[in-house]
């Protein structure tokens, strides 16, 4: 192992030594960037990560599309398992024929580079073919929550501009109208039986989706019929990868309505290889097995860590939905060693005895929490139960997922901290932009080749966020430490976090006052021990509904328009809200009147 550098606090100028150049060079990393980085004082809330601090070496960063990169791995392991899906497995050789056969059809339905295609699915196979047939022909992927209701996904669909739209036959009716309203040229569907082994083991959890029976659905493509109609497509677009959009990711916003991110071939490839080389040596040259239960419409089911298991040969085992003894079967099974997931999967994993005594997890080798912090006691119980660190990591859709971690047994690691940039740089600056001493409390600001190119059609708030010197205003709150550790404090925006899915306060206040009953609604976060956060509203009803209307029919009325996760937990009834003088509803007091109750 490469001797660690000290922090740049501790080290000064000797931070910047031959490895250091030697690396950034090599990823081709802005000259004007590092320079900028020198002129900060070592006391300056500035970091830029050292490759000593990492257990692989990177090299250079291929200029290619991800399906070209996608390729190369065809062509070293085509016999070697890619996906394993309802216990079926498929090789890269196979997995590749079945990509080019639906960029076939693609390319037949008039797909062109650059447009949009959109997919509402959940984590499956189909869902990867989705991606890189999209890919092989410049297309644009978009994936659209698969919990969303009919309204949400008219806006995305509506929004992005996307001609067609591959979808679970479950889901077909929140689709429909999309092609009625000619809103959209064609609709692809596919059942989740369509590729499954015999004898795969249904679990509890995901027999919703199972027990649908298949049926043909007039003025549809069905999925697999139809790409077997196809010759494989060969070709790849020409690419130009740090301007062409791969993948459009919606994320949601503190207006209310979500953004779509757009996520250049590039800034997967660079992330692709960054965040596999930062921790190769985790496994001693294994190839990962990768447990993918963030979902695909998430930023983290690309790159936390199934496209960096692709580009390295290894075999990523898509979970459509959690179920908590399918889970432990999976690990067994299949000799599952990395796994990225949200605290409230380790919490569920430690809860069950009975469990953990019937399954074996040793074979998990690298295991980080995704989606929100882990809790230091978490970590320590999960060290202690299986003997494995368990690190954490920040990042955005704006970052393409992995933008800081720790990398366990690298020898630079802190357990409550969210680690140091990945091959990128972070800085913490004051309201004025000012970088502040480290240990003080400011934004958090992110520099790196992995930063997305923008927000799709939303030049104005491209410029607020992506700024002109390549850095990324986050809105997160933090600090740097002297050993060159970041720490996360809270979000200066009041976006809530519930079990990694990210919420908008203003889209639920908005359903909330469709309601007939509603004179004044406001949504906040509340801590909550399994989902980290949980939603809350406070609302205020009108005098003739006093009395006369509970929580459920609030909560019903909800559902009916919005994604389960975004309906409120718990409400609570007022008679009044606190506001500003300007009559601003301030959610930060509420908070501060939960956090009193909680203690």
């Amino acid at each position: 192992m490469t001797k660690l550098v000290d922090s740049r606090f501790k080290a000064g100028g000797n931070f910047y030594d031959e490895q250091f150049y030697r690396c950034y060079e090599r990823i081709e990393y802005p000259k004007q960037w590092i320079d900028e980085g020198k002129g900060y004082a070592p006391s300056d809330s500035y970091i830029i990560s050292h490759p000593s601090w990492y257990l692989g070496e990177m090299p250079a960063i291929p200029e290619i599309s991800i399906y070209d990169l996608f390729q190369e791995t065809v062509k070293k392991y085509p016999d070697d398992t890619a996906i394993i899906f309802f216990d079926k497995k498929i090789t890269y050789r196979d997995l590749d024929v079945m990509i080019g056969k639906y960029a076939a059809l693609l390319k037949d339905l008039g797909i062109k580079k650059g447009d949009v295609v959109a997919a509402m699915l959940p984590n499956s196979l189909q869902h990867w073919v989705a991606f890189f047939g999209a890919a092989q022909i410049g297309a644009i992927h978009t994936p659209i929550n698969a919990m969303y209701q009919e309204e949400e996904v008219a806006y995305q669909v509506e929004d992005s501009g996307a001609k067609i739209i591959l979808v679970l036959d479950l889901f077909y009716e929140r689709v429909k109208r999309l092609k009625e309203n000619k809103k959209i040229e064609h609709i692809i569907v596919t059942n989740t039986k369509d590729f499954a082994a015999d004898d795969a083991v249904i679990f509890q959890a995901v027999k919703p989706l199972w027990d649908i029976p298949k049926k043909k659905i007039e003025g549809t493509f069905d999925f697999f019929e139809s790409i077997e109609k196809y010759t494989p497509l060969k070709e790849s677009f020409k690419c130009s990868p740090k301007d062409d959009i791969a993948l459009l990711l919606y994320t949601a916003g503190t207006t209310g309505r979500a953004k779509g991110v757009m996520e250049t071939h590039f800034n997967l490839v660079y992330n692709s290889l960054t965040h596999f080389h930062a921790a190769e040596k985790v496994l001693g040259g294994r190839k990962e097995v990768n447990y993918s239960i963030m979902p695909m419409f998430h930023t983290a089911g690309y790159l936390l860590h199934t496209l960096p298991t692709f580009y390295q040969g290894g075999t990523v085992i898509p979970m459509p939905l959690f179920d908590l003894e399918e889970t432990f079967r999976l690990i067994q099974t299949y000799g599952v060693n990395v796994l990225f997931a949200p605290p409230t999967l380790f919490i569920a994993l430690m809860s069950r005895e009975d469990l953990l005594n019937k399954y074996d997890l040793r074979t998990l080798e690298l295991t980080i929490g995704c989606g929100a912090p882990v809790p230091p006691a978490v970590q320590e119980q999960w060290q202690h139960l299986t003997g494995i660190g368990l690190s954490n990591g920040w990042g955005m859709t704006e970052t393409n997922s992995g933008g800081s971690m720790c990398i366990p047994g690298s020898g630079k690691e802190k357990a409550d901290s969210i680690g140091y940039p990945t091959y990128a740089e972070m800085k913490i600056v004051d309201d004025s932009g000012r970088v502040v001493p480290r240990n003080e409390q400011g934004e958090i600001l992110f520099r790196g080749l992995q930063v997305a190119k923008g927000y799709w059609n939303k030049p104005e708030e491209t410029k607020k966020t992506f700024q002109s010197d390549g850095w990324l205003r986050t809105g997160d709150r933090g600090y740097i430490d002297e050993e060159d550790f970041v720490y996360f404090v809270d979000r200066m925006k009041d976006l809530i976090i519930a079990s990694g899915y990210n919420i908008a306060p203003v889209e639920v206040e908005n359903v909330l006052y469709e309601h007939p009953a509603v004179s004044e609604a406001a949504i906040v976060g509340i801590p909550h021990e399994y989902r980290g956060e949980t939603v809350k509203a406070f609302i205020v009803l009108k005098d003739e509904f006093k009395g006369k209307i509970g929580e459920e029919e609030i909560r019903d009325f909800c559902k009916s328009k919005l994604a389960t996760f975004k309906v409120p937990r718990t409400i609570e009834f007022r008679d009044t809200l606190p506001k500003n003088l300007v009559g601003k509803v301030l959610r930060r007091v509420l908070r501060e009147e939960e956090a009193k109750k909680a203690k």
